[in-house]
């Protein structure tokens, strides 16, 4: 077992595609908590309803990211909530209904689906990654190959949390999310016997969590509130 790290390494031996084959191969999930209680550390910025349209426009991002990459066999929108999965189905989405909160339940939920439908492969992408480029989703797919054991995580920009995370086999994805997650998943990879690879780049990188990434977002003129957000206190 070993360790590696990845900024952008395009000499990787190129491996096939697992979109070739939809009843099996990766499959791409996103997780959405309920829309009213998204984005809640910017309560004291942006109302309710700015939270919620942020948090589906984060989503809609997230989502053309991996869809336009061309990596997955299937792409799946995993929630407790009723607008957000109707969101998912008219994307073309698989809609998984979760029926309590939790994001390590809801995956937990994905992750049995997935591997009940054949997947080979389990690719997590938090809903809140503006910058995420399909390239990106790509580059990142290709630290792996189709029948390995590997774990690829891709940190935040703390290097605390796991932005975006592949497993295989998909049966064995660590689900770990919170506080420290970044660390406890390679760790949990690690104690499996899987081969753990590092990934980092700009759009894996940025997600939108505190009024200061905000103010970054809005400053890239990739999003606007209806009303100029307020100070926070």
């Amino acid at each position: 077992m070993r360790d590696a790290s990845d900024a952008s390494d395009a000499s990787d031996a190129s491996n096939a595609s697992d979109a070739s084959n939809a009843a099996g191969g990766l499959y791409g999930v996103i997780p959405l908590k309920r829309l009213e209680h998204a984005k809640s550390r910017l309560a004291g910025v942006l109302s309710p309803g700015e939270r919620a349209a942020l948090a589906l426009s984060l989503a809609e991002r997230t989502f053309a990211a991996l869809r336009d990459s061309g990596s997955c066999a299937r792409l799946v929108v995993v929630s407790p909530d009723p607008v957000a999965l109707g969101w998912a189905e008219a994307q073309g989405a698989v809609a998984l209904a979760q029926p309590g909160a939790g994001l390590n339940a809801g995956l937990a939920l994905a992750r049995a689906w997935a591997v009940g439908q054949g997947a080979t492969g389990l690719l997590i992408a938090l809903g809140d990654l503006p910058l995420l480029t399909a390239d990106e989703v790509r580059r990142f797919v290709m630290r792996s190959r189709p029948h390995e054991r590997i774990v690829v995580v891709a940190p935040d920009r703390t290097r605390d949390g796991t932005n975006l995370l592949l497993a295989r086999p998909a049966s064995l994805a660590p689900l770990a999310y919170g506080r420290g997650s970044f660390a406890r998943h390679q760790r949990l990879a690690r104690r499996l016997d899987l081969r753990v690879v590092t990934f980092r780049a700009p759009g894996t990188a940025f997600d939108v969590d505190t009024p200061a990434d905000l103010s970054e977002l809005i400053a890239l003129g990739v999003w606007s509130p209806s009303q100029p957000a307020r100070q926070g206190e």
